[in-house]
């Protein structure tokens, strides 16, 4: 009892840390609980911990700690990937080799395919390189989507590519590659996530999500049997036939599951680890359909961030129906090529650095020219910002389906 007491609490403890250092990042929970740990866990802890080497041993660890900081944190490298593969193979060899004699033909086939898809949706994400942006395929990103003059601006480029950024891509340190459509570099599949492989992702978090989900209710179906089957071996009479949780105590009721667990550990320190991990899969799957919804990335989610704290500052304007000119785009088309996208817009955002409006007749940000006379109103909300990008839910999925 004491060993799966410890196993629980160790999974527990484990799934929060890792709760907390990758959904702590998020702009939505920036400043939240959840947050302030990631900071505490990725900031704080090693500056303490470098203060303590210093006190200690005059920083003599401190450069081999840095060395492996930065490997894990800035290089490509395979460890995590590893981990996570072992972690899913280990387990789905305790497991279905001890659940599959006892499950029907219907459940045997569902375990197969469960099992399977994570290991092909995770291949699919490692290898994909399609959404690196080369000078081959340069002309043919440029025009996959429109500039939208707010996140993204014509004209700007890569300083370690050297070719023109564009619209919706970033350059990857990690992978030291300019990605279209850039999501975020994922420590777990070794690679960054943008418009080529992005929907493997997704499907590696879904089929994440339905093994650990469907994982979770066969090792509650197997042990339940196995505790039906007990109380009929034990039973002579007719109460024999009810469940086997009848008139039972909430206290009775759970020391029947600990004795469950301990007799088939198999299947219960797996089914434990799958109930406990099935939330994080989930929780990371349903994040990016609502990025989906939204119409943006998890890089483009951090640069709303960064606009939505400016409004809440007070410091952002907005113009609308700003009127058009023939010199509204750049004259060289291989900078802003004409994209055929299904909306548009004439908002224009400007920060102001004191509070204070713009000037009536400002300057437009595209081409340095005279817009003529503009009302500025205070932007309080994001709701008040059209996303160029954004489609409705159908467009912006299928978006991600085409490649």
């Amino acid at each position: 009892m004491n060993l799966l007491k410890k196993t629980v609490a160790a999974v527990l403890l484990l799934s929060f840390v890792v709760f907390v250092a990758f959904f702590g990042r998020l702009p939505a929970l920036r400043k939240t609980p959840i947050g302030l740990l990631n900071r505490l866990i990725c900031n704080t802890l090693p500056t303490g911990l470098w203060n303590l080497d210093a006190a200690l041993t005059g920083g003599r660890l401190a450069p081999a700690f840095r060395r492996l900081g930065k490997y894990l944190m800035d290089e490509n490298h395979p460890l995590v990937l590893i981990f996570y593969v072992l972690v899913m193979s280990a387990s789905q060899l305790l497991f279905v080799p001890t659940a599959f004699p006892r499950l029907s033909q219907v459940h045997r086939v569902l375990v197969i395919l469960t099992c399977a898809l994570p290991y092909v949706f995770t291949y699919k994400a490692v290898t994909s390189r399609s959404s690196v942006v080369t000078p081959q395929n340069l002309r043919h990103e440029l025009q996959r989507y429109p500039y939208d003059h707010v996140l993204y601006q014509p004209g700007q480029s890569c300083r370690t590519c050297h070719f023109l950024k564009p619209a919706r891509s970033k350059h990857c340190s990690v992978c030291n590659a300019c990605v279209a459509k850039s999501d975020h570099h994922c420590i777990w599949v070794m690679n960054c996530l943008g418009k080529g492989n992005y929907v493997y992702f997704v499907g590696l978090m879904s089929s994440l999500g339905a093994m650990l989900s469907y994982g979770t209710y066969l090792a509650y179906m197997v042990l339940d049997d196995s505790l039906q089957a007990s109380t009929l071996r034990r039973s002579d009479g007719p109460d024999g036939r009810a469940h086997w949780s009848a008139g039972k105590t909430w206290s009775q009721y759970a020391q029947s599951w600990r004795l469950a667990f301990a007799d088939d550990v198999r299947i219960g320190s797996v089914g434990m680890l799958a109930v406990m991990t099935a939330p994080l899969a989930w929780g990371l799957f349903w994040y990016h359909m609502y990025l989906i919804w939204a119409g943006m990335t998890t890089n483009e989610s951090g640069k709303w961030g960064d606009w939505r704290d400016d409004i809440a500052d007070g410091l952002v304007f907005r113009a609308d129906n700003v009127p058009d000119n023939p010199n509204d785009r750049p004259g060289n088309d291989d900078i802003e090529p004409f994209v055929d996208w299904p909306i548009s817009s004439t908002q224009q955002l400007v920060r102001s650095n004191n509070g204070e409006p713009p000037e009536a007749r400002a300057v437009w940000s595209r081409n340095n020219t005279a817009t003529g006379n503009i009302r500025w109103r205070r932007v309080s909300g994001l709701h008040e910002v059209h996303n160029l990008y954004d489609l409705g839910f159908w467009d912006n999925f299928i978006d991600i389906l085409s490649t």
